[in-house]
């Protein structure tokens, strides 16, 4: 019988980031080093927005986007503290927070842009 933990380990890698339901592989580099693993990039709504507190200012002429990365804290060689920038698939993004829950790591990372 396994406990908790485990299975929330166990579940990770074999729910949460089933390839056949919504992860897929990404290429994420950062400055040890470049992994490509199963991840779940998402946008998040207003609403999530809203509650979190969280407000993304635009400045004249620069506006921004805002994603979440939800990777196991083990597909990483490292992990990313906020202002840190992390490349993924190729487009480079400041980390604006991470949250580690129970090794499930969801990264919110933000990239400028000229409007």
């Amino acid at each position: 019988m396994s406990t908790f933990k485990e299975q929330v380990a166990k579940d990770i890698q074999d729910v949460f980031l089933n390839g056949d339901e919504f992860a897929e592989n990404h290429t994420i580099e950062c400055d040890l080093g470049e992994v490509t693993c199963p991840c779940v990039l998402q946008s998040p709504t207003a609403r999530e927005q809203f509650l979190s507190g969280e407000k993304y200012d635009r400045y004249d002429g620069i506006g921004g986007e805002q994603v979440i990365l939800h990777v196991a804290k083990l597909n990483l060689l490292e992990v990313p503290s906020e202002g840190v920038c992390l490349t993924i698939d190729g487009r480079a993004m400041d980390v604006v927070s991470c949250v580690d829950d129970m090794g499930m790591l969801s990264i919110t990372l933000q990239v400028n842009t000229r409007e």
